[in-house]
């Protein structure tokens, strides 16, 4: 399977999107889940799931526990899985969570659920 990351690997040739807030957030921004993953990584760091969490430890638990139910703690959570992803190279990759958690955003964000 193609890496989902980045296919060079080479983050630092990889465009990333500025940080944004939940308000500025817009379906269009957030990755087709049922398409291809080839921008996902580019969209979690919209946001700094370290930041927003306190630090590593609960980003970690919330993205373990699998119990984000907010739009930011859903962001969070995908940040987190691309942080699992980089630092295995590719060997923890979970398509159907990312997936999920992309569908997830994107509910919400129509939705108007920015809290």
């Amino acid at each position: 399977m193609e890496h989902l990351l980045c296919p060079t690997r080479l983050l630092h040739l990889c465009v990333l999107m500025p940080e944004l807030s939940n308000h500025q957030l817009r379906p269009e921004l957030i990755p087709d889940p049922e398409g291809n993953l080839a921008d996902w990584e580019r969209f979690v760091h919209t946001i700094n799931g370290y930041a927003v969490m306190g630090d590593f430890d609960a980003c970690a638990e919330l993205a373990n526990t699998g119990t984000a139910t907010s739009l930011t703690e859903l962001r969070c959570s995908l940040f987190f899985e691309a942080r699992r992803d980089r630092h295995s190279g590719g060997m923890s990759t979970n398509e159907e969570l990312i997936r999920d958690l992309l569908r997830a955003i994107r509910l919400k964000v129509k939705a108007a659920e920015l809290a």
